[in-house]
């Protein structure tokens, strides 16, 4: 009995007390995790949204087509690369119920059918995620704010880079990751690609039907391709495979890449190679680093998911597609996930009461996807005496964006470009340059490859780019010719 009483003091005395102070300080995301959402919760939040996605790849869409037909107000921000690394894969054969679709194709289709749902697409990139507290607070690059009740990660992962001499300098020059943008640029001509899995097929048939010769290297004894694709190989007698080589250097002559450096492992011997472009195709990153400090990763840093499902270590937050995934890593694999995500997240707000009734109440607090920015955006140039009038009569910088529809990476980049645009419109003149049809232009100004961003000022020719640029590295680029 005495025993019980002490128990029953110092539980009072001291445990009660830590148990109080925990709840107030530690257990925060479990307080919200359980609490029944109300207008009063949400009095003073705005730019609410309910479901958040990040990225526009095949999970965030699909997340995004099931999200919006549930009725929820859904957001989804493109990010730096709209549609993901589909949109540089060409044909897809094992994309459910389509015998032969291209990437770039699956991507419009489900962004169509997300829209016809009801979802909204912003062009940003996040900035920075707060999830230490909820609503989730997630800033943008353009500078908005959006407090999320539920958020969706789907921000996929990114090529590796061989990380050598060369392949900065040459980057854009002969060195790139897509042959869909670039193989046109190589016809008749010698390449290699590096790497030896499915992603290395894909890149060394797509170049075939331009190159003379294609070259796939693979760093080990074997390639870790499926069998189906290393069968596609022997359909063409200008693709070769070498085992055990390492490229160890890319060397040029200032303008593009001439030769290699290439070491055999098995012989321990090196030599140089010509070759006329280099593609990469060695594997890739978890696009997890915003999240690393705040959700539970693995060694890799591919994020966590719980059990069957998509739900992070954080409840309310979910992770579908690469970013989570570094076992599939298949179009239709990304796309279930991001269905379960988006059932995940409707339930998660189902069970905490967001009820129609309460969307009426709070509708006029969330995010609105509609508002409207100062100043034109860019004009589109047609012919070279077009370009050349405005030049003249310009005293500002211009900055010129060359693009072209098949290209993926272009796709991806001009409505980055329009939004820099509209941001820099009273500063400096941009202007779009359609590749497939003003060739007056691209061969007066000797463009060889898309994208490509030439900055004229004073009527002279300034800067010229020829890689993928994002929204950040659009802004420095305009930055330092305003300065």
């Amino acid at each position: 009995m005495k025993r019980g009483i002490f128990f029953e003091k110092l539980f009072v005395i001291f445990l009660l007390p830590l148990f109080f102070l925990a709840h107030c300080i530690g257990f925060k995301q479990v307080e919200h995790a359980s609490a029944i959402i109300t207008q009063e919760t949400l009095r003073d939040v705005i730019n609410i949204v309910p479901i958040l996605i990040l990225g526009s790849g095949p999970a965030g869409l699909s997340a995004a087509v099931y999200a919006a037909r549930s009725n929820k107000y859904t957001v989804v921000l493109h990010g730096n690369k709209p549609g993901g690394l589909l949109t540089e894969t060409t044909w897809v054969e094992n994309w459910p119920g389509s015998e032969r679709i291209l990437g770039a194709d699956i991507i419009k289709q489900l962004q169509k059918q997300a829209k016809r749902f009801g979802a909204h697409f912003v062009h940003d990139t996040v900035e920075s995620v707060d999830l230490s507290q909820w609503p989730f607070v997630i800033k943008t690059e353009e500078g908005f704010t959006l407090n999320a009740l539920t958020l969706i990660i789907a921000t996929g992962a990114t090529p590796r880079y061989l990380g050598i001499l060369g392949e900065d300098e040459y980057w854009g020059m002969g060195v790139t990751t897509c042959a869909v943008c670039d193989a046109p640029f190589y016809k008749d001509k010698s390449v290699v690609v590096i790497g030896g899995g499915d992603s290395a097929v894909e890149e060394a048939i797509q170049l075939a039907s331009y190159a003379k010769k294609v070259t796939i290297l693979v760093r080990k004894d074997r390639m870790r391709a499926a069998a189906s694709m290393q069968k596609l190989l022997k359909g063409f007698d200008n693709i070769i495979v070498e085992h055990n080589k390492v490229v160890e250097e890319i060397n040029g002559d200032g303008d593009k890449v001439t030769t290699i450096v290439v070491y055999d492992t098995a012989q321990g011997t090196r030599e140089k190679r010509q070759v006329d472009g280099v593609f990469l195709a060695i594997g890739h990153e978890p696009n997890s680093i915003l999240f690393k400090d705040a959700l539970e990763t693995d060694a890799r840093g591919y994020v966590a998911v719980k059990g069957r499902g998509q739900e992070t270590s954080i409840s309310g937050v979910f992770a579908a597609g690469d970013v989570e995934d570094h076992t599939y890593r298949q179009a239709g694999v990304a796309a279930g996930s991001g269905i379960k995500a988006a059932l995940q997240a409707d339930r998660f707000l189902n069970d905490r009461g967001f009820t129609d009734y309460l969307v009426s109440r709070l509708e006029g607090q969330f995010f609105d996807v509609f508002a409207k920015r100062e100043g034109e955006g860019s004009l589109l140039v047609r012919n070279r005496k077009e370009l050349e009038e405005i030049l003249k009569e310009t005293s500002v910088p211009v900055i010129v964006d060359f693009y072209a529809d098949y290209c993926p990476s272009c796709v991806q980049m001009l409505p980055l470009f329009e939004s820099v645009a509209h941001e820099y419109t009273d500063r400096a003149v941009f202007l779009r340059v359609d590749a497939q049809k003003a060739i007056d232009i691209l061969k007066h100004y000797d463009v060889l490859k898309v994208p490509t961003l030439i900055i004229f000022k004073g009527n002279q020719l300034l800067e010229r780019y020829s890689f993928v640029m994002d929204r950040s590295e659009l802004r420095a680029v305009v930055e330092s010719v305003l300065q």
